[in-house]
């Protein structure tokens, strides 16, 4: 049963867009007054990097779409993994324009640009929910969810690149496929992880044998991202795909073996983790798991849910070096959320989308990141 019923008139269409504007710059603002109205705050630049201080502190990624923001060719030495960071160009690059080049605009147009992508990705959510018969309100658990505002704390770009997915599953909903290539291949510029989405209608139509459109995706959204890699190579030897930045451990073989991996020597920090993760990641990718053996089972290998499977399947070979990095694992699973919300939408499920609401309840994580 459809438990939020949609209201009337245009609140009905923009209302959860505006609600999660709203949160948003409160969330903004909130940090700001906490750090002195300084936009600097949200980079979180590390001496180790920043200034070259091998025995300084590390900040966080953020600082690293600034470095790139700040000077496009020249950031490399203020880099932890110099290929693995400038393959995902988009996000710095537009806050260098919108930013007009100068030091003191990028910081405020890195997080506009933010604030921007987490509106624009619940508006589409809204539309998808709506074109589907659902109230466009579930599309709030999308903008919400913590792994989205706290990717907007910290400067980095998960809002940027799932808003630009939402926008191709929209467009390929709508039968607009080039155009919904053009968004997958800017989310994969976004961030490397929005592979997700776009295989997942690359396995559809090799499935179905739509060697056109299978083709046609393809060049249109993994050749600017290829074409990226080889210049990547060129310059520094080695593409950007990897398991993470310096200090990352390798991909996890056995499911959720990140997760599990210092169980035995910690079992303190393990259930402290536990506690967190269990909730948040790991019942419910057991669960979507077993809606999705029923779905394939009939057959049913709809593009939103090979893009869920892939999603599931990227939690369960994250690295622990991922696990052990709350906000690393809440972006993470900003993707696993949207993926959900997408696939119960166009499936039709109403249940998933009632249980997936209950993501909102990881809002209370942000009290860590002020």
């Amino acid at each position: 049963m459809n438990i939020i019923l949609p209201p009337s008139g245009n609140w009905s269409r923009f209302g959860p867009t505006v609600l999660v504007l709203v949160v948003a710059i409160g969330f903004v603002l909130l940090v700001l007054a906490a750090h002195q109205w300084d936009p600097m705050a949200f980079a979180r630049l590390g001496t180790r990097y920043s200034r070259g201080d091998p025995d300084g502190t590390i900040g966080y990624d953020g600082q690293f779409a600034y470095q790139i923001a700040l000077r496009p060719f020249g950031a490399t030495p203020y880099l932890d993994i110099p290929a693995y960071r400038y393959q995902r160009i988009l996000y710095p690059i537009l806050g260098r324009i919108v930013g007009l080049g100068q030091p003191s605009l990028i910081p405020w147009a890195l997080i506009g640009l933010n604030v921007l992508a987490l509106t624009a990705g619940t508006y589409v959510m809204g539309i998808i929910l709506a074109e589907h018969g659902f109230s466009r309100w579930y599309a709030v658990t999308v903008g919400v969810f913590a792994g989205q505002l706290v990717s907007l704390r910290l400067d980095v770009n998960e809002p940027f690149s799932l808003a630009f997915a939402l926008w191709g599953i929209y467009a390929f909903e709508r039968k607009q496929r080039r155009w919904g290539a053009v968004c997958f291949a800017l989310s994969i510029l976004s961030k490397e992880t929005a592979l997700a989405f776009v295989g997942g209608y690359l396995v559809h139509f090799l499935l179905k044998g739509c060697w056109r459109a299978f083709i046609e995706t393809g060049l249109i959204s993994l050749g600017p991202f290829a074409l990226l890699q080889a210049v990547l190579w060129r310059v520094f030897g080695e593409i950007g795909l990897r398991s993470g930045g310096q200090g990352a451990t390798a991909f996890s073989l056995i499911p959720f073996g990140g997760l599990f991996a210092f169980a035995p020597d910690d079992s303190e920090t393990f259930l402290a983790i536990f506690l967190i993760l269990g909730p948040l990641v790991l019942l419910p990718s057991l669960a979507l798991t077993a809606s999705l053996l029923r779905t394939f089972l009939k057959r049913d290998f709809s593009p939103v849910a090979i893009i869920l499977s892939l999603h599931i399947i990227l939690m369960a070979t994250l690295p622990f070096s991922t696990y052990v990095d709350l906000p690393g694992m809440l972006r993470l699973t900003s993707g696993l959320v949207v993926a959900t919300v997408a696939f119960a939408a166009i499936t039709q499920s109403d249940r998933m989308l009632n249980y997936s609401a209950l993501w909102i309840a990881s809002l209370v994580f942000l009290r860590f990141f002020v």
